[in-house]
């Protein structure tokens, strides 16, 4: 039975503290604190661990200033900068709940959101001022609005003329571990999106925990995420696990372009890289198209992807191009970071690794009861970093948290020596020809035709009402869509994978995916399309 413990992680936190103690504080106060903290990556500017503190004193003064209390919540629509974690752990330190969301959404999502968690301050880039505005004039609980980047604008206020008269001095409240800390918002690749609420603890367990056992984290590091800080991977990379360990990390506040990606990692010298499937796919897209591999990684200690399955043929590749391994692992906003992933020492290509340390797997059946090893189930975790609930979602809640354990909605399937292979999300599983196919195995075999450069494959019908997959498929720079290459790419899938009912029914050719802003495929939009056959 399917039933996997990680090793035990001893670590322990006191009963009372602020969580910016231990990632701020106390560097500072051991005499770490003109350390680099931080470097926007478009800029070059930076600041220090003593410089970061005074930073995050002044934000914390700011909300008190503009009336921010115990628990009151504060969301922050902010691109990757110095300033979102100054707001963010000023937030903290004066004990209310920061928000995090992302500068992609629409209108009608924010405002759902600074409503569904009754946002008491919003503090929202200059340039998006905009897109909030009819949240802002309507939702009576939101009491102030904070512009960064721009001079106030109609009803918000200036964030850089509030910092520069607040206090740099400020003590931290005294917090229980146990007192609700930050909230983020799921993805929504199912559906609306819901509140998730963490503990003040739950960061420092995914440090102790990943951080510590699988990637060694240390001071000497340097950590560089294309995933933003809104997004629970890029909070752990970007804010939570370089703090705790005192090392320095690369801001982008930009979308992760290969070419400024590839060129920033080599000029700061980054050691940890941190990013998700489809980025590793464009990157190596983009080398192809230059013709030469003039990106220099050598400073890299590990590479990581989260976020989706990382299809093998990706792994090869990027190992081929730039001689770097690519640990790829799964975490979900609901458990803090990653739980399951390949470690340096323990890696298989197409899978999601082994248990990390400090967590729990279990696969189960629809009547809870435990798989067999190489039976497809669906994943269970456990461990001491997961969240309390989905806001005021009481039936999703009961759904996947069941005491204990947290049910993530992904199928897997595990070996006997450990590693489990994503088979796609409990609702993305296909019926072809009477047999439940994984959407997982046959994107990767799509992904291994030298044209294609991202795809996925969903759930569709005949017009006499059988199950097929279907292919969405976007082509590399320099291949045209055709019948010709529709046939191609089917006749290669049947290479690859032997059998005739994962071979796609239909490829639709397209210039994008519908993504969230996390970068995940929305499979359930494709799923609501007409196959419109390309290809007999």
């Amino acid at each position: 039975m399917v039933h996997l413990t990680g090793e035990p992680v001893d670590f322990q936190v006191p009963e009372s503290f602020n969580l910016t103690e231990y990632l701020v504080d106390r560097h500072v106060t051991s005499g770490l604190g003109d350390r680099l903290a931080y470097i926007q990556a478009e800029s070059g500017r930076s600041v220090t661990y003593a410089q970061l503190h005074e930073r995050i004193n002044r934000a914390g003064n700011v909300l008190l200033d503009i009336g921010v209390e115990m628990e009151d919540r504060v969301a922050i629509i902010l691109p990757d900068s110095i300033e979102y974690v100054e707001v963010l752990l000023g937030a903290i330190r004066v004990g209310a709940q920061p928000v995090l969301l992302s500068t992609l959404e629409s209108k009608q999502f924010y405002e759902f959101v600074l409503g569904d968690c009754r946002a008491k301050a919003l503090v929202v880039h200059a340039n998006l001022l905009e897109k909030v505005r009819d949240a802002t004039d309507r939702l009576g609980r939101l009491r102030k609005v904070i512009a960064v980047g721009g001079s106030g604008i109609g009803k918000a206020l200036s964030y850089e003329e509030l910092i520069k008269n607040a206090s740099g001095n400020l003590q931290p409240e005294r917090l229980h571990k146990d007192d609700f800390c930050y909230w983020q918002y799921s993805s929504g690749t199912t559906g609306p999106p819901k509140g998730v609420i963490h503990y003040q603890h739950d960061p420092l367990y995914s440090c102790e925990s990943y951080y510590r056992h699988v990637l060694k984290e240390s001071r000497n590091d340097v950590n560089f995420s294309t995933s933003k800080i809104f997004f629970a991977y890029g909070l752990g990379n970007s804010v939570w696990a370089p703090l705790y360990f005192g090392a320095s990390t690369v801001l982008m506040s930009g979308p992760p372009d290969p070419e400024f990606v590839l060129k920033s990692i080599e000029r700061f010298r980054v050691t940890l890289f941190f990013s998700v499937p489809v980025f590793y796919s464009r990157a190596l897209a983009h080398v192809d198209s230059r013709g030469a591999t003039s990106f220099n990684l050598d400073s890299v200690r590990y590479c990581v992807s989260a976020g989706e399955a990382l299809p093998a043929p990706i792994y090869h590749k990027w190992k081929q191009t730039f001689g770097k391994d690519i640990l790829d692992g799964i975490g979900t906003t609901e458990m803090c970071h990653i739980f399951v992933s390949n470690r340096p020492d323990k890696i298989r290509p197409g899978t999601s690794g082994v248990v990390v340390p400090g967590y729990e797997v279990k696969l189960v059946d629809e009547q809870m009861k435990e798989v067999n090893y190489g039976e497809p189930g669906r994943m269970l975790v456990k461990g001491g970093s997961v969240a309390a609930m989905y806001w005021r979602r009481y039936e999703k809640t009961r759904e996947h948290f069941l005491g204990e354990w947290f049910y993530t909605g992904d199928l897997y399937v595990a070996d006997e020596e450990g590693y489990f292979v994503h088979m796609g999300r409990a609702d993305d599983l296909i019926k072809s020809g009477g047999v439940w196919v994984s959407p997982v195995e046959v994107e990767s075999a799509i992904l291994s035709h030298h044209a294609v450069v991202e795809c996925a494959v969903v759930q569709a019908y005949t017009p006499d009402g059988l199950g097929r997959p279907k292919a969405h498929v976007v082509l590399k720079a320099g291949y045209s869509a055709s019948d010709e290459l529709a046939e191609e790419i089917k006749r290669h899938v049947m290479m690859r994978l032997g059998v005739g009912y994962k071979v796609p029914a239909w490829v639709i050719f397209t210039s994008d995916l519908p993504k969230t802003p996390t970068g995940k495929i929305q499979r359930f939009k494709l799923r609501e399309q007409p196959p419109h056959a390309v290809s007999a």
